[in-house]
């Protein structure tokens, strides 16, 4: 009796039509399509097919099955999204496609979905919102948690930069001369006044001297701190240590009010514990990465850049209004002192907010298992090294900076080489830009004679266009580039393209890229300006390099997995606070040293870097990331260029390119030196397809022309050895498979309705399975396959006879396996009727023995 039953092992897969057996304990038959079960008159013993291993001696076999020389002319075309999951949908879905979507929960189309698991619960694409499934929106993480309180902590950051300054400078201008008992009782020191007698060169040079020691104190501190809060945030979440990093900020402008306040008992140099706070907490480097890994946990990864540039729109909105802000506030108040004040309830208000209102972006789960990943870690270090030696590992302050350069299971040289460069592109976008940027207003003042305010709104005008660029640009080129096509992608198959990391896509690099250029560019003519109007120009084309830093930081996360995305952002953190140190070092030695000969070599210098960073970004491969516990994943990536055949699909006709949606399971044809096995042999000359958990491979004894196997990749004996994640990737990549071979066989356009499948699994010996390796038959159908006198259920007989005994073609003769499975023919008249009690009992029967296994 004919059942209809929904896929046990894959969402949305295509229903079965299952048949009961006397004999075995379980038999699974799919046959899609007329032409395959139409004449099907009889019971089925026939196995999934998880994992399949072919002989090594096929190698050198004299000809190679014409499977392999059919697949391998089968054309597939790549393009510049990222690759996504396939997930089938039994109906094409209507198109709901978002411009400005960060990535929080959409329509549940697949298409950039916040919810990790959409609406059926996919498991192996981005699983961002698995854990947060059903939850309130008030606990459910998002990037537009972050905007408000981050934009209020970046203006109180920018506000408080000049005032600081100035504060400072009476400061130490008081000290200089109370030192020297050469204060005028009739021109006293006002902090925040304008005293002149403060512009002396001796007390220039106490000021610059003490700024350096500020910089050199919090930005040495917090390149050491914020890799490891970077770090721990995997394993303790990323709220609290991002509330933690605002402490020292309100600690700092504590001491800063107590010194402003009471000069003559806290010396100003009292500052410099205040910059200890700051370092020791983080500082503002802290704050940016881990702001920057909450957005990465709840964003997919098609949105990320997107969601980055937010961020950085919000730090340039305060670097662009906090100034203006702060310098109004002071004037309305008539004190200099009140906009500590409120820099100090902004970091109070942050702490508060993020720490007790932001729900966590990474689930107790999440953490726990990061917490015992990284005690494994330790512990077998201490054990292979030792525990000095491994104590010495953890307090090298460079440490954090290995994960750039990852070795072991499931990395390469590419991904080494595709993280480095990342790495220094993003040092010089953020480190040339900081830098540079006082530079460029002592330069400004210097040649066009700019004062307060013509220097001001040139900051605020530069500031302004970046977060346009961020804000406005970055979204539309991304829909433009990646979620417009994936909807068309929906629209023409069929199919929901889902969301999984999968390193930098093209749209990435081209996107670093053309901001590089612009960096360039606006440093030439920052080189050639001898007026005011080009030199305004130059500055607003070197924003559109704001594009760089989101860019970067997006496409760094894309490379490791999820639990390590607070770990890579803290190197890079790390790098950026270097930067922030190092940088204004080098970059004033060189306007000094240069200013009264040739005073655009500033800007020669920094051009020299973004040619660097430029060649470097042309290191950067696309879609190179790293797999947990399994080699490195190279899209199209053709394997002695002998697979497939790989060419960019714009200039070829829609009908002759393979469904771009399903590309998203397809890895590449190399294995990356890992040898790859079907049961005891070695197959990877045979493997023409490789998933995260699955690779498919032509078959040494093919029932009938097209007939390949798909396996999972670790060699399980039976089905039900695998995991949720391996049974849903191993039926995905059987649907792959299968239009592959409506293409090779069918018709050019790989219609499926011009033919059938027959897909089986020999589950255990009694079904006839010779290998003990899990595999997955796929065998297209056509009418006639057999034969003018071949009924269409023939193929079952010889998959049980001498044509489907796979495991005999591959053993020694002597330990030769017997072909087996079969079941006697049973005629459709010899078939009685059950009654509906009869049936009732049984599926009684059934829930009681679940019930005994403990499913309700």
């Amino acid at each position: 009796m004919a059942r209809r039953l929904s896929a046990l092992c894959a969402p949305n897969f295509s229903l079965l039509e299952t048949r009961a057996l006397p004999r075995l304990p379980l038999s699974i038959a799919v046959s899609p399509g007329l032409s395959c079960d139409k004449t099907w008159d009889r019971t089925r013993a026939i196995a999934i097919v998880t994992q399949f291993r072919a002989p090594a001696d096929l190698t050198n076999a004299s000809s190679e099955p014409a499977d392999l020389d059919r697949i391998r002319r089968t054309t597939f075309c790549r393009a510049s999204q990222p690759p996504i999951s396939l997930r089938l949908s039994p109906a094409r879905r209507k198109e709901t496609t978002r411009l400005l979507g960060a990535g929080a929960q959409e329509d549940g189309d697949g298409v950039g979905e916040g919810n990790g698991a959409g609406a059926n619960g996919r498991k192996d694409g981005w699983n961002g919102f698995d854990d947060f499934e059903g939850l309130p929106w008030w606990r459910t993480p998002s990037v537009f948690w972050l905007l408000a309180p981050f934009a209020i902590f970046t203006l109180a950051f920018g506000g408080i930069i000049v005032p600081k300054l100035n504060l400072i400078l009476d400061l130490v201008c008081q000290q200089y001369f109370a030192d020297r008992t050469l204060i005028d009782p009739k021109h006293p020191i006002v902090l925040g006044s304008d005293n002149p007698q403060c512009r002396i060169p001796g007390v220039q040079k106490d000021v610059a001297a003490f700024i350096l020691v500020l910089n050199f104190v919090t930005g040495g501190l917090s390149a050491i701190v914020a890799p490891k809060l970077g770090h721990m945030s995997d394993r303790f979440g990323r709220t609290k240590l991002l509330a933690l990093a605002s402490c020292g900020g309100i600690l700092g402008e504590m001491l800063t009010i107590l010194a402003a306040k009471f000069p003559q008992t806290i010396n100003y140099r009292w500052l410099v514990l205040g910059a200890v706070f700051d370092g020791v907490t983080g500082s503002f480097t802290a704050g940016n990465i881990l702001c920057q890994s909450y957005t990465s946990d709840c964003t997919p990864p098609s949105k990320r850049a997107v969601s980055i540039g937010y961020i950085y729109a919000c730090l340039f909105t305060g670097l662009a209004f906090g100034p203006l802000l702060a310098a109004y506030f002071v004037k309305w108040t008539g004190s200099l002192l009140s906009i500590f004040y409120v820099v100090l309830g902004c970091h109070a208000f942050f702490m508060l907010f993020v720490g007790f209102v932001v729900p966590e972006s990474v689930s107790k789960r999440k953490q726990v298992a990061a917490r015992e990943k990284w005690q494994k870690e330790k512990e077998a270090r201490a054990t292979h090294v030792g525990p000095w030696a491994s104590m010495v590992h953890s307090s090298n302050p460079f440490a954090p900076l290995r994960i750039l350069w990852p070795t072991g299971p499931g990395t390469s040289t590419r991904l080494r080489m595709n993280l480095v460069a990342l790495a220094v592109c993003d040092a010089i976008v953020f480190g040339g830009s900081f830098a540079a940027g006082p530079v460029v207003i002592l330069y400004s003042g210097y040649m066009f004679d700019w004062g307060n305010f013509e220097t001001s709104r040139f900051v605020s005008a530069l500031s302004m266009v970046r977060v346009v660029v961020l804000m406005g640009v970055l979204p539309i080129v991304n829909y433009f580039g990646r979620v417009r096509p994936a909807a068309r992608r929906r629209e023409l198959w069929g199919v929901n393209p889902e969301d999984k990391n999968s390193g930098a896509d093209h749209l990435d690099t081209w996107i670093l890229r053309v901001a590089l250029v612009s960096d360039i560019l606006g440093c030439l003519g920052y080189v050639f300006a001898r007026s005011e109007a080009l030199f305004f120009g130059s500055g607003m084309i070197t924003a559109l390099g704001g594009l760089g830093s989101a860019t970067t930081q997006a496409a760094v996360t894309k490379h490791v997995p999820q639990e390590r995305v607070g770990q890579i952002l803290g190197a890079i953190g790390m790098l950026q606070a270097l930067a922030r140190v190092v940088g204004p070092v080098i970059f004033n030695g060189i306007y000094a040293a240069t200013v009264e000969t040739f005073p655009q070599a500033i800007f020669v210098a920094l051009g020299g870097l973004f040619v660097i960073a430029f060649l470097t970004s042309l290191v950067i491969k696309p879609h190179i990331c790293q797999r947990p516990g399994s080699p490195i994943r190279a899209v199209f990536e053709p394997r002695r260029g002998r697979m497939l055949a790989v060419r960019l699909g714009r200039a070829m006709t829609r009908s002759f390119a393979t469904p771009p949606a399903v590309r998203g399971i397809m890895t590449s044809t190399s294995t990356e030196g890992k040898a790859l096995k079907f049961g005891p042999f070695e197959v990877t000359d045979q493997v023409f397809l490789t998933t995260r958990h699955s690779f498919a491979l032509v078959n040494l004894k093919p029932i009938i022309q097209g007939h390949i196997f798909v396996c999972p990749s670790t060699p399980h004996l039976r089905l039900t050895d695998l995991s949720a994640d391996e049974t849903a990737d191993l039926f995905r990549t059987v649907q792959l498979t299968q239009r592959l071979l409506a293409r090779a066989y069918f018709t050019p356009t790989g219609d499926l309705g011009a033919g059938s499948f027959t897909i089986a699994v020999q589950d255990g010996a009694e079904a006839g399975q010779t290998v003990p390796h899990v595999h997955v038959h796929v065998i297209p159908r056509t009418r006639g396959d057999f034969g003018d006198g071949g009924a269409m259920d023939d193929i079952y007989v010889k998959m049980a006879g001498e044509e489907g005994n796979v495991g005999g073609a591959l053993w020694d003769r002597e330990r030769r396996p017997a072909p087996g499975g079969g079941m006697p023919r049973i005629e459709d008249v010899e078939r009685h009727v059950r009654t509906p009690a009869q049936m009732h009992e049984e599926a009684a029967r059934y829930k009681v023995t679940l019930r005994e296994m403990g499913v309700e």
